[in-house]
């Protein structure tokens, strides 16, 4: 009969090497050309809106999609740059453009 200690120390290798090939694997980055696309559930996790809302986006034409075989997808950077796009302006920041733009145009005027 086997000595059960010693099957012991052979799984708890098994299971050593296993979890270190896990770990091998998992730290792997996957290639970057890949397209990170989203389903129509991820895209409205990411977005956090309703599923009848990201289609009422769709159907008017206002969000990034892609649509293939009678499902959308979407692209994670796309939808990113989309709600960036969203994105108002400080009050400082509308000054400052307001302060350029009176200052463009004075000198605009000057020059003629």
């Amino acid at each position: 009969m086997e000595n059960p200690f010693n099957l012991i120390d052979q799984r708890l290798e098994r299971i050593e090497s296993l979890v270190l090939e896990l770990k091998s694997k998992g730290s792997q980055s996957p290639p970057s050309n890949t397209v990170d696309l989203l389903s129509i559930d991820e895209a409205v996790l990411l977005l956090n809106l309703a599923k009848p809302t990201v289609y009422n986006l769709v159907s008017s034409g206002k969000i990034p999609v892609m649509k293939k075989s009678k499902r959308l997808y979407f692209s994670r950077s796309e939808l990113l740059n989309w709600l960036k796009s969203g994105r108002k302006k400080t009050l400082d920041e509308i000054e400052e453009e307001a302060r350029s733009y009176v200052a463009n145009r004075h000198s605009a005027r000057a020059k003629k």
